[in-house]
């Protein structure tokens, strides 16, 4: 009779051990199960880190200031023809001679030389960045347009005059450049010969 107790105890004991072992295993299923739903909430935070990056992306597209490409005010009084221009025909030889008092040796083309007294002549039409030169830097008129003379010495000087402020027109300027090995009025000469140049070139 007293072993019927210890039997039941016995088998009480295994019932509870394998209830505990079925309860763990259910309760690892359940947490299973019951985070199903639970991931779904998670699942939106990840998408929440890719909303955060997505605003980093757009922060390049920002436009960049133009600014820096104007060079001050300019004045146009006489709008000039700035395309289609031979873009070192303007001056001539004789042009070159009559403004220096010297004997050049090309009729045409970018660079003259004379002799009687030695220069050298560059005619350019050009972008308005050729002004950047260094030396020293006045803003002037040439046929009430801006112009711009530029000497870095007494032997060198430089005259850029704008033909029009038109933004889709690259070559937006006539320049002359006057460099002398004898003493001659180097910005004198280059104005003359700007003012001429400036004067051939067809209105727009």
């Amino acid at each position: 009779m007293q072993l019927r107790p210890a039997a039941l105890l016995l088998a009480l004991g295994l019932a509870l051990a394998t209830v505990t072992g079925c309860s763990e295993q259910v309760t690892g299923s359940a947490v299973a199960g019951g985070d199903a739903p639970a991931t779904d909430p998670a699942s939106p935070s990840t998408p929440n880190s890719t909303s955060k990056k997505a605003p980093t992306s757009t922060a390049p597209t920002k436009p960049a200031d133009p600014t820096g490409q104007k060079q001050g005010d300019v004045k146009i009084t006489t709008r000039k023809k700035a395309t289609g221009l031979e873009t070192c025909g303007v001056l001539k030889a004789a042009d070159i001679e009559a403004a220096t008092g010297g004997k050049s040796s090309a009729d045409g083309g970018c660079i003259h030389t004379t002799t009687g007294p030695s220069t050298v002549i560059t005619q350019i039409v050009t972008v308005p960045e050729a002004v950047d030169e260094e030396g020293e830097k006045k803003q002037i008129e040439i046929g009430g347009n801006t112009a711009w003379q530029v000497s870095a010495s007494p032997e060198d000087c430089q005259i850029t005059v704008m033909l029009t402020d038109d933004p889709a027109v690259i070559t937006q300027a006539f320049s002359v450049s006057v460099l002398a090995i004898e003493e001659i009025d180097t910005c004198g000469t280059a104005r003359k010969l700007v003012q001429q140049g400036f004067d051939r070139i067809p209105n727009a």
